[in-house]
């Protein structure tokens, strides 16, 4: 799958919890509960999600009570972004709102050169 983080499946989990773990910051400064999420997983155009199993955010993430899923991609920024709506929509749900799309995507996109930047410092 390449280098970096994507290099690897250890390389890949430890990378998704930082990921995660800064998600976790954001979601609280913006006054919703961190949810629970037990996986991340990944999925090309063979093996997308049922729409009866997930929730669909895009043709790119579904999400479910206590997971992520989402197309894989090389490109880090829009694996971020697709962690991050995942982690928005499910954030929402546990705050007791509605995972409004827009509102999920503005917050991914808004999360996305934050989460890179932390990364790239604690490296």
């Amino acid at each position: 799958m390449g280098s970096g983080p994507l290099g690897n499946e250890r390389a890949l989990t430890e990378w998704i919890r930082k990921v995660l773990k800064e998600l976790e910051v954001l979601v609280v400064k913006h006054g919703l509960r961190a949810p629970a999420v037990y996986a991340v997983v990944f999925f090309d155009d063979r093996s997308m999600p049922s729409e009866r199993s997930a929730l669909k955010l895009s043709d790119d993430v579904f999400i479910g009570e206590g997971y992520i899923a989402i197309k894989i991609t090389n490109v880090l920024p829009l694996l971020v972004e697709r962690v991050a709506a995942g982690y928005f929509a499910l954030s929402l749900i546990a705050s007791g709102e509605s995972p409004n799309p827009d509102r999920v995507w503005y917050l991914a996109r808004k999360a996305v050169v934050p989460v890179l930047a932390r990364l790239a410092l604690s490296s």
